[in-house]
């Protein structure tokens, strides 16, 4: 006798319907086993579990419409429903597949790996037929109308697909993750990759440069409008480690905690030094920044001039000086009453502030100056082992050459503000005094340059005493032949060093420009005086 079913069909799906729950039905008893059954017990089947099963038929019916509506290729493209959007690199497209990985909003599409010649044409390559395209151009036409030829380039690219999903909700691009892979193989970058050269851009250098006739003035030298960036010393920098240790009008300068192998081949730190935060980035900006490390640069062999690691646009690396600059020393020794220098050790800082100057002015041991430093005043100066070295060329300028001449090209506009530690020729062209004329900027230097030999010598500042006068008034007494006066005991004094030191003096204030001597004259003359002082031929400086 055949085991009866424990369910009726037909009884099943007429309880599942109307929502009643199964009864208890009598099984008898299985002849085969011997055993009688209890039909009284026999389990019962809730509405929950059929209903369970029947959404579970539902779901899979959906979702394999779903998968047949979302299988495209690239050819047949439903343009109801589907919008390719590629970047503007000639592509040629084989196939696609959904990602169903996100709810089918992307589409990887193949390049074709047959051909990478992607300076040529359909037709100059020889290919059988173009390839079909869509064009995403708001028109009605079929799909087999759409035609255009794009070359191909082995470059694998993610193509996003605009198209109405199941619930015919339209899916946008903006929608849509679209990226590129990274699994590119060696094949995949041109051969002959374009290089950067000079004709890629006009430099625009020289469109910063005023104060000179440019009906007769040029470069002197190529590199005076050039820089010579390293980049990617910068990108290899952990820039979450370094902290503030100076700012000024424009530049910040940070203590890196890194170190670096300078130029004696021993590690040291750097200091990193860019545009203030709150400051605008211009040309003009990066301008600055140029000069500052080409002077640099171009001076490595000087020991009397700050030594520069790297420079990039707006950063500039340079070596790390903790031990103050010349205006902290003379501000400390102030306070304590005066400087414990020594008359001869004033001579050898004289000695630092001329010979970087002369060092400056003579890039590469040219006879006739180049380079001016255009702002010359005691913080410019940081001690480093015994040295005051000349730092900060931002505001430095090329010194150009008359074409016609062959001589230095002069100047009427230093571009800087007036105050009274600049040139007599600046007060001059301030007060529009007759005997001002434009001159060749190196001796605007070397004026400035005494200025600083002076506080070297005396602890002061030009006329500070006896009457501390201002701008101006400093700028008549120049102006009239007048100098800020010597303290007592040094005027009075027969000390060689100080003899030797007030001498520099007069010839970095020499009136008439024409007769003031370059600044390699000074240094020179003060090296030697010192050797004469200290009967040595090569003394410690």
């Amino acid at each position: 006798m055949e085991r009866r079913r424990l369910f009726d069909e037909d009884h099943e799906d007429a309880v599942s319907m109307s929502g009643r729950q199964e009864e208890s039905r009598p099984v008898k008893n299985d002849e085969a086993g011997g055993e009688k059954v209890n039909t009284r017990n026999v389990k019962t089947v809730s509405f929950k579990k059929v209903a369970f099963k029947h959404i579970i038929t539902l779901l899979a019916i959906a979702s394999l419409a779903s998968s047949l509506k979302l299988t495209l290729t690239a050819t047949r493209l439903n343009e109801r429903q589907t919008k390719l959007v590629y970047d503007d690199l000639p592509r040629r497209i084989v196939e696609g597949k959904f990602n169903e990985e996100a709810n089918a909003k992307t589409v990887q599409l193949p390049l074709d790996e047959t051909v990478d010649r992607s300076h040529e044409s359909a037709t100059t390559r020889g290919d059988k037929e173009p390839y079909k395209v869509p064009q995403s151009d708001g028109s009605k036409e079929t799909p087999s109308s759409w035609e255009q030829t794009y070359p191909s380039r082995r470059i694998p690219i993610m193509i996003a697909i605009e198209y109405t999903d199941a619930t015919n909700v339209k899916v946008s691009p903006l929608d849509v993750s679209y990226h590129q892979p990274t699994n590119f193989n060696e094949e995949s970058m041109p051969k002959n990759p374009p290089q950067i050269t000079l004709d890629w851009f006009t430099p625009n250098a020289h469109d910063f440069i005023d104060g000179y006739d440019w009906a007769v003035c040029e470069p002197m030298y190529d590199w005076q409008l050039q820089s010579y960036p390293n980049c990617n010393s910068f990108h290899e920098l952990d820039y979450s480690h370094m902290r503030v240790i100076n700012s000024g009008g424009s530049r910040i300068a940070f203590e890196m905690k890194q170190q670096l192998v300078d130029d004696r081949g021993k590690e040291a730190k750097f200091v990193y030094k860019t545009a203030r935060w709150e400051k605008g980035v211009s040309a003009k900006l990066v301008e600055e920044q140029r000069k500052d490390s080409l002077v640099m640069e171009r001076t490595s062999s000087s020991q009397f001039i700050t030594h520069v690691h790297g420079y990039c646009s707006l950063g500039i690396m340079m070596e790390f000086m903790p031990e103050g600059d010349m205006h902290d020393y003379t501000q400390g020794a102030r306070l304590a009453g005066g400087s414990t220098l020594s008359p001869v050790d004033r001579l050898r800082i004289s000695i630092h502030i001329a010979t970087s100057v002369a060092d400056l002015h003579t890039i590469d041991g040219t006879p006739m100056p180049s380079m001016f430093h255009n702002d010359l005043w005691s913080a410019q100066y940081l001690f480093q082992n015994g040295i005051f070295l000349l730092s900060d060329f931002n505001y430095a300028r090329p010194i150009y050459i008359n074409k016609k001449t062959n001589e230095q090209c002069r100047m009427s506009h230093f571009g800087m503000a007036y105050w009274k530690g600049r040139s007599l020729e600046e007060h001059q062209k301030h007060f529009q005094d007759r005997n001002f004329r434009p001159v060749p900027p190196d001796v605007v230097d070397v004026w400035m340059m005494g200025t600083q030999i002076y506080t070297i010598l005396t602890d002061l500042y030009t006329f500070e005493k006896p009457k501390n006068l201002d701008a101006e008034e400093s700028g008549k007494e120049l102006m009239a032949g007048r100098r800020s006066p010597y303290p007592e005991h040094i005027e009075n004094s027969n000390d060689p060093s100080y003899i030797v030191v007030k001498k520099a003096l007069e010839m970095c204030w020499t009136q008439d420009w024409k007769e003031r001597p370059s600044a390699r004259s000074i240094s020179d003359y003060l090296i030697g005086q010192l050797k004469d002082i200290t009967g040595e031929e090569n003394p410690d400086v």
